[in-house]
């Protein structure tokens, strides 16, 4: 079954399952993308989720032992920092209303999602609150989005001196930015754009090659 739990220092999601239910859920990823309407570009910024996922699988990434001795199972584990994770279940769930889905396809978009629910709340409810809301509202990684902008609020959620509870309470505010219609994204996309035509090269093409932050999951 999958499971999860929030980092210690609120950084993220702690994503466990065994081999059998992270595969399934890899192949739900890349199914849905796949007969998805949106352009490669998005569609890379919700396979980083699938390739997190099969990080997990191949045992890249840390492993946990649960049960009692005679029914102990083995879980792969993957951090994925919140407001990749949420942008990222929020675009896969509006793919999935593009497009007909099995039921195993239903049933891993409901236990990401369960999870990430049961995370948010956990670490702390009414914080918890305003971020299932968004990860349960509109979805805006949608064609034409620059999903360079990921990269930012990630940047911005783990920079600063915040951790734990102090660092979460960030987290709703930075979630709101990805809105296309935000202040925050429509500086980061003229931005963007003038630095593409500068270089002759359509935004969609640069990359970020910043250093990333150092932070305590």
């Amino acid at each position: 079954m999958l499971m999860a739990e929030p980092t210690p220092q609120a950084a993220g999601i702690t994503l466990q399952g065994d081999y059998l239910d992270l595969i399934s859920l890899h192949e739900t990823i890349h199914e849905l993308v796949k007969n998805g309407p949106d352009a490669e570009e998005e569609n890379n910024a919700i396979l980083g989720l699938a390739y997190d996922v099969r990080k997990a699988y191949e045992k890249q990434r840390e492993e946990v032992r649960i049960g009692p001795d005679e029914w102990e199972t083995t879980y792969q584990c993957v951090n994925i920092l919140w407001p990749v994770v949420i942008l990222q279940t929020n675009a896969l769930r509006h793919l999935a209303a593009y497009q007909p889905t099995s039921r195993e396809q239903q049933a891993n978009l409901y236990r990401l999602e369960s999870c990430l629910e049961k995370s948010l709340m956990e670490t702390e409810p009414v914080i918890g609150k305003k971020c299932t809301d968004l990860l349960f509202g509109p979805g805006w990684l949608t064609s034409g989005y620059y999903t360079l902008f990921l990269n930012e609020l990630a940047d911005e959620y783990i920079s600063g001196p915040e951790t734990g509870i102090e660092r979460f309470r960030k987290l709703p505010e930075i979630l709101e930015k990805a809105n296309p219609f935000s202040k925050a994204y429509r500086n980061f996309a003229s931005g963007l754009e003038e630095q593409a035509k500068q270089l002759g090269c359509h935004p969609g093409e640069l990359s970020d090659f910043s250093e990333g932050v150092d932070f305590q999951w």
